[in-house]
C-alpha cells in the first residue's frame, strides 16, 4: 500500500536487524550526512547509483570520520530514468535468500566498514544495475562484491498493484575474516530425552534497539520484554521439545562449544547479545558485542537469528501476527493497562491486524490508571500519548481506531494526531482526522507533541500550528490542504520558526522541486519570507537547499539580513553552491559580524574548502 517513498509516511529507523548490520539499530542521521545526501541527490548529471552515501551513526565519532572522507561512485555517467524509490526497511522485506548483508573479506580492518548500495531492480525482482557509495577504504572492496550483489533476488516491488522497476537502498557491512576456533571442545551428547535450554539476550543501544531475553527450553518458551518492544514484561508459549532438540543440533554442528566466550569490539553505544545453550547441565555461553568486527564466526549470528525465528519473537517485539493468540494462550488480561500500552505500541508501528485483534478481544479505549508504584512494570514512551497520536503515521491502523471510536471526545489527541499526519505528508489521513473533528487551526505550542525518528519516540513542545508540520513534510498537497483553512501564517514553533523555515528543511526522499512548491504556496498565501527566529535568523540563513535559496531570493528574501551574531546568510550557509548565488544577488562582503570578521575572514575558520568556494565565486564575478 504505502511502499514507495513518494507515498509512505516517514518510518522510524530499523529497530532491530538480526541478520544484518546492527548499525541500523540507530538511524539518527547527522547533519553532515543529510547535507551530503542532498548535495549528491540534487546533482542531475549523476545516475541513481551515485546518490547519497548515507553513513549511519553506529558510533558518532567513527561515523563523523567516515563522513569527512566519504565519496560516491556510480557505475556510469549516463543520466538514467527516475524510478520509484524504496528505502532499506522496505527493501529488506522483499529480499530472497541467499542475501548476505555482512560479508567477511581478507584485508578488511576491524571497525565500521559499510557500503551503501543503490540498486535498480526489475519488475521480475532481478538486480539489473548496482552502484556503491561509502568511504574510500570500503569502496576498494566493491569490485569483489558486484557479481554477488547482481545475483540478489527480490520479490517484485509494486505500485498500484503492478510490478515496477524500482530504485532500492541496501547496505553491505564488510568485516574481517572469521576467527575460527583453534581448539575443539566436545559438545555433550544430544539424546532424544535430553533437557535443553537456549537463551538469547539482546540489550538496548544508543537508539531504538529492542531489549529482551528469550529462553526456549524443553518445558516451554519464556519471553521477557524490556524497551522498544510491543509486549513488555514476561510472556510464555508452548514448545515442541523434539523441534527444540533439532535446533540444539545446529549448535552442536556449528561447534558452538568450541567458540570463544566473548567477541567484543572496542566501540560504544551498541547492543550486546548473549547466546547460551545448556544440554543436560552442560552450558556454553558466548557474548557478542559487535563481534563481527573482530572476526566472530558468522554462524553465531545465524544461531542468534535461529533462536528468534524458533521462538517467533517478532510477535512480542513488533506486534506481528500471532501476538494476540499467544497472549490468549497465557491467559493474559486484555482489560489491563498493559494491554492498552500494547495496543498503542502496535498502532505506533502500523501493525494494523494486531490493532484490530486487540480491539476485538476487548482492550478498552477508556484510559486506565497506571499500576501502583509497588507493582513493577516496564514503562513506555507512549504512556501519555493518545490513541490517534500513536497511530498518526500509519493510515490503516489509525482508521481502525477511528472506526472504533478512539478518542472521540479527546480534542487534544485529535489535534496532535493531525499534526503527526501533516508531518508525514499523508493528505488522506489528515482529511480523515479533520472529518473526525481535528482542528487544522489548533494552537499546539503549549502541547507535548510526540515525534518519531530513528525508531525513538520523543515528546517536545508542539510546532505552534499544523501548517508548520505540513510545510515540514515537503508535500505541496499537504500544505495546500491546510492552507484551505486560512491558518495563521506566522505562527511559530519553540525556536521561533515559521512554516517558511520548515519548508526549507530536507528529508531523504523529497521529490525534486517539492519544497520550492511548498515555499511558493506559502508566499502566495502571504507568508513572510524574511521572518526571524529566536536567534534573528531568516529562512535564508537556515536552509541549505540551493533551489529553496533561489526561490527565497526570487520572493524577496533579504540577502544581507543580519542575525543576532551580526551574520548575513552568506556567513551561515553550509551550501557552497549558495556562495556565488548570494554574491550575484548583492551579498555585501564587507559586512562584519559581531566578532569583527568579514565573511572571508570567517571562512578561514571553516576550512580550505570554504575558502576555495569563496575564491572561485569572487573570481567568477570578476571575470564578468
Amino acid at each position: 500500500m504505502f511502499d514507495s517513498l513518494s507515498q509512505k509516511a516517514p518510518q522510524p529507523g530499523l529497530e532491530h536487524d538480526f541478520g544484518g548490520s546492527f548499525a541500523r539499530c540507530f538511524q539518527p542521521t547527522n547533519f553532515r550526512t543529510t547535507l551530503q545526501s542532498y548535495r549528491e541527490r540534487k546533482s542531475k548529471s549523476r545516475p541513481p547509483a551515485s546518490r547519497p552515501c548515507i553513513m549511519l551513526d553506529v558510533i558518532r565519532t567513527i561515523a563523523l570520520t567516515c563522513l569527512l572522507s566519504s565519496i560516491c561512485l556510480g557505475a556510469s555517467n549516463e543520466k538514467r530514468p527516475s524510478y520509484p524509490s524504496y528505502d532499506y526497511e522496505i527493501a529488506r522485506a522483499h529480499e530472497i535468500e541467499p542475501h548476505r548483508r555482512t560479508i567477511p573479506l581478507k584485508g578488511v580492518s576491524p571497525g565500521f566498514n559499510q557500503l551503501r548500495l543503490t540498486l535498480t531492480v526489475s519488475p521480475m525482482g532481478d538486480v539489473v544495475d548496482a552502484g556503491a557509495g561509502g568511504d574510500r577504504e570500503a569502496l576498494k572492496f566493491w569490485p569483489q562484491l558486484q557479481d554477488e550483489v547482481r545475483q540478489w533476488k527480490f520479490t517484485p516491488f509494486e505500485e498500484n498493484g503492478q510490478a515496477v522497476t524500482a530504485e532500492v537502498e541496501e547496505y553491505i557491512d564488510l568485516v574481517p575474516p572469521e576467527r575460527l576456533p583453534m581448539i575443539h571442545v566436545a559438545a555433550p551428547i544430544l539424546r532424544p530425552t535430553s533437557k535443553v535450554a537456549i537463551t538469547l539476550s539482546r540489550t538496548g543501544c544508543f537508539g531504538s534497539c529492542p531489549s529482551y531475553t528469550v529462553t526456549v527450553g524443553t518445558d516451554g518458551i519464556v519471553f521477557a520484554g524490556g524497551g522498544y518492544v510491543v509486549a513488555s514484561g514476561k510472556h510464555t508459549d508452548r514448545v515442541d521439545a523434539n523441534q527444540l532438540r533439532n535446533l540444539a543440533k545446529r549448535f552442536v554442528t556449528a561447534d558452538f562449544y568450541s567458540m570463544d566466550s566473548s567477541y567484543t569490539a572496542s566501540v560504544t553505544d551498541n547492543p550486546a547479545y548473549t547466546l547460551s545453550i545448556v544440554i543436560d547441565g552442560h552450558e556454553k555461553k558466548v557474548e557478542d558485542y559487535v563481534g563481527s568486527w573482530v572476526g566472530m564466526p558468522a554462524v553465531i549470528t545465524e544461531l542468534e537469528n535461529a533462536v528468534d525465528t524458533f521462538a517467533h519473537t517478532e510477535r512480542w517485539i513488533d506486534g506481528s501476527d500471532g501476538l494476540v493468540e499467544a497472549l490468549r494462550g497465557e491467559n493474559f488480561n486484555f482489560q489491563s493497562f498493559e494491554a492498552q500500552l500494547m495496543l498503542k505500541e502496535a498502532a505506533s508501528r502500523g501493525s494494523t491486524e494486531t490493532v484490530r485483534k486487540l480491539l476485538k478481544v476487548g482492550v478498552p479505549l477508556e484510559p486506565l490508571p497506571a499500576p501502583k508504584p509497588d507493582r513493577p512494570y516496564v514503562t513506555s514512551q507512549l504512556e501519555s500519548v493518545g490513541w490517534l497520536n500513536a497511530a498518526s503515521s500509519h493510515p490503516e491502523a489509525l482508521q481502525v481506531l477511528i472506526n472504533a471510536g478512539a478518542s472521540k471526545n479527546d480534542q487534544s489527541d485529535k489535534d496532535l494526531a493531525l499534526a503527526g499526519a501533516a508531518r508525514s505528508g499523508n493528505v488522506g489521513t489528515a482529511r480523515a482526522l479533520m472529518d473526525y473533528g481535528a482542528n487544522p487551526n489548533a494552537d499546539l505550542s503549549a502541547r507535548a507533541v510526540t515525534k518519531g525518528g530513528g525508531g525513538i519516540k520523543t515528546q517536545r513542545t508542539g510546532a505552534g500550528s499544523v501548517l508548520i508540520d505540513a510545510a515540514e513534510s515537503g508535500n505541496p498537497e499537504m500544505v495546500r490542504e491546510i492552507l484551505r483553512y486560512n491558518p495563521e501564517l506566522e505562527a511559530r514553533d519553540g525556536q521561533g520558526r515559521t512554516a517558511v523555515f520548515a519548508a526549507g528543511e530536507y528529508r531523504d526522499g523529497d521529490k525534486d522541486g517539492a519544497r520550492v512548491e511548498c515555499l511558493h504556496l506559502l508566499a502566495e498565501a502571504g507568508a513572510d519570507v524574511n521572518a526571524r527566529d529566536n536567534e534573528g535568523n531568516t529562512p535564508l540563513h537556515e536552509t541549505f537547499l540551493t533551489d529553496v535559496e533561489e526561490e527565497l531570493l526570487k520572493l524577496g528574501a533579504d540577502v544581507n539580513a543580519r542575525n543576532k551574531d551580526g551574520e548575513t546568510p552568506i556567513f551561515t550557509t553550509v551550501d557552497d553552491d549558495a556562495i556565488p548565488l548570494f554574491i550575484e544577488h548583492g551579498a555585501d562582503l564587507t559586512i562584519r559580524n559581531n566578532k569583527g570578521e568579514t565573511v572571508m575572514e570567517a571562512a578561514k575558520e571553516k576550512g580550505p574548502l570554504r575558502e576555495e568556494a569563496f575564491r572561485k565565486a569572487i573570481q567568477k564575478l570578476n571575470q564578468r
